[in-house]
């Protein structure tokens, strides 16, 4: 395991506003440095300029490379564009990350990659086996998206690794130009709360990583880093916990949050999608099946958290029980927040849509509440990924209706439409796909739809990228089976969402590759160097 450390430069902490997909002065290029693009966690870059519904077709865009990577990757991948990177000069640089524990730094625009910029092995990887876990197989590393803070040259990352016969979890600050430990990293995640829930002993619930997932992708959010955990296949006894550390030093842990301390229940696993986060530094989270009851235990909830992690708000639905004992959870996917509004949206495995005030979200649930709105809005499925264009004409979401279509619905005057605006004529089996939204901010006209699809429990069978007309769906302008032979994807990745940045869009899969598209002239768009 790596252990090179350093003293803490100084350091000037990101103020996170409501996102942290930037454009890098000089360069003008984009940067995607967290989960879903942004920390309202949109899943859309609003700054392509070069990807276009006329550029992308069968003739003028396609696959460039496969980068060959040590294990499966279930992480969004990262970008940042003009790294320094020591004897290369600036490059814009993706990073990759396995469920081998390997962390990949990768020249984002070599014509077709093979070799990395720098990668760093954060130790041995737990045996799926030793946790009885099918769901991942044959190991569990790397499992979160990481967090990169640009200021601190510092990208952070969550390994799980075997060891003594027991699973750990630790938080790794590397350096972004050659991967060493830094800002006093790497830290051992550990908690303990007051509690007399599940697993409580003399008044006291400690972390226990055996019953643990570290699955939503990292925060950093003023300083701070935020990791948040669920179960594994609802094994009791576990809790929703989220941690935070000093970004400067990870041996300064600042809070912790258990979310049912007198029960049990309510991870935090969100289908990978970070910890949302607004413009005034509330934190927003869905928690899952667990205990309820608006004091201590807040299982099956949206709730609003301060920087220091106390519950400032929430909303639990009336019929949350009932939502528990079915595991129909409301933490399947993790909140969105509207971009120029207070609006929230989420959605739970029973197919239910809500559209909530973000500054008052309302506590328990009554009927006939005007907010949240609750909806159904796909005939069949739960919702476990979402994207949302700020578009001109006002918000537009994008929803998977499980064995059928994928559709587009607006928002008006604060509510979800009743019925969708575009629906796809593209079928897929399972709600887990990936996606993506690319254009150039709201203009009607710029924006593709990116959707992964496939068979996340067959790996060996290849998924697809499927390109739509964001303004209407029924437009497919490309996709990797058009032409199977140049453009295949590798294994579908479940909830892996494509990043689209700069004219490239690099795709996780579960066949050990990082798959590279964009235009197919002279190997895709080479930014100018700055030296």
């Amino acid at each position: 395991m790596r252990r090179h450390s350093k003293t803490p430069r100084n350091y000037v902490a990101l103020i996170a506003t409501a996102g942290l997909l930037l454009p890098f002065t000089g360069s003008a290029q984009v940067s995607v440095l967290t989960a879903n693009y942004d920390n309202a966690r949109t899943n859309a870059n609003l700054e392509e300029t070069i990807l276009t519904p006329a550029s992308v077709n069968p003739r003028s865009f396609g696959k460039i490379g496969a980068f060959p990577v040590d294990g499966q990757i279930y992480a969004q991948p990262l970008y940042i564009a003009g790294l320094n990177v020591p004897g290369q000069g600036q490059r814009d640089v993706v990073f990759v990350v396995t469920m081998n524990n390997t962390v990949y730094a990768i020249d984002a625009h070599a014509p077709q990659p093979t070799v990395a910029l720098w990668q760093a092995s954060l130790g041995d990887a737990l045996p799926s086996s030793v946790i009885s876990l099918k769901d991942i197989d044959p190991s569990i590393g790397i499992l979160s998206t990481p967090v990169i803070d640009p200021t601190g040259n510092v990208i952070y990352v969550v390994a799980e690794t075997l060891e003594n016969n027991q699973p750990v979890f630790r938080l790794h600050a590397l350096d972004l130009s050659d991967g060493h430990e830094t800002m006093n990293g790497p830290v051992e995640i550990q908690a303990t709360v007051p509690g007399i829930g599940d697993a409580s002993q003399n008044g006291q619930i400690a972390f226990d990583p055996f019953q643990h997932l570290q699955r939503p992708g990292l925060l950093l959010l003023n300083g701070a880093v935020y990791v948040a955990f669920a179960s594994h296949h609802d094994t009791s006894p576990y809790h929703g916990w989220i941690m935070s550390y000093d970004a400067s030093n990870l041996q300064n842990q600042l809070a912790v949050l258990n979310t049912t301390p007198n029960g049990g229940g309510g991870g935090i696993w969100q289908s990978g999608r970070s910890l949302a986060a607004d413009a005034n530094g509330n934190i927003f989270v869905a928690t899952g099946n667990g205990d309820y009851d608006g004091v201590l235990n807040f299982g099956e909830c949206f709730l609003r958290l301060s920087q220091n992690l106390s519950v400032l708000d929430w909303f639990a639905p009336s019929d949350w029980l009932a939502l528990s004992d079915n595991d129909y959870d409301l933490g399947a996917l993790g909140p969105v927040l509207v971009p120029g509004s207070s609006l929230l949206v989420g959605g739970d495995k029973a197919g239910n849509f809500y559209v909530a005030d973000s500054a008052n979200l309302g506590h328990l649930g009554t009927s006939g509440a005007a907010l949240p709105q609750i909806t159904q809005p796909i005939a069949y499925g739960g919702f476990f990924n979402i994207a949302l264009w700020n578009q001109d004409q006002g918000p537009f979401l994008y929803m998977i209706d499980q064995s059928t279509e994928t559709e587009a619905f607006r928002i008006t005057n604060g509510l979800l439409e009743a019925q969708p605006f575009s629906i796809t004529s593209v079928t897929s089996d399972y709600p887990f796909q990936g996606m993506a939204v690319s254009a150039n901010g709201g203009t009607d006209g710029t924006g593709i739809f990116w959707m992964t699809a496939g068979d996340h429990s067959a790996p060996g069978v290849p998924g697809t990228l499927y390109a739509f007309n964001a303004s209407d769906l029924t437009q497919l302008l490309w996709s990797s089976e058009m032409n199977a032979r140049r453009d295949r994807l590798g294994g579908f990745a479940k909830f892996a969402n494509p990043t689209v940045a700069n004219g490239r869009v690099f795709v996780s899969t579960f066949s050990n590759e990082l798959v590279i598209y964009g235009p197919l002239e002279f190997g895709g768009p080479r930014p100018v160097r700055l030296h």
